[in-house]
């Protein structure tokens, strides 16, 4: 699975980025590797964990800003790999 994410800017060293992922209660920050964000600034995740109306609880690979693991993110804000079809 990938999520959709939104890059904000550089992060504190070189090979860093900081994103924007849409959750049900405003955007959470998260710092990341700049070569985990794929083509259409996508970040691989694993299968979200449970499904409720039109959103989804996914962990995440690092901690976000904030501190949460764990994410509630719009149903639309995900892409199913190729490599997982």
């Amino acid at each position: 699975m990938k999520l959709r994410v939104k890059k904000i800017r550089d992060g504190m060293h070189p090979s860093e980025t900081v994103v924007a992922i849409p959750t049900s209660e405003g955007d959470e920050r998260l710092t990341v590797d700049k070569n985990a964000l794929g083509e259409n600034t996508t970040l691989e995740i694993g299968w979200p964990l449970r499904q409720k109306d039109n959103l989804v609880l996914i962990e995440l690979p690092r901690e976000t800003q904030s501190g949460a693991w764990r994410v509630w993110v719009p149903r639309d804000a995900l892409e199913e790999s190729m490599a997982a079809a």
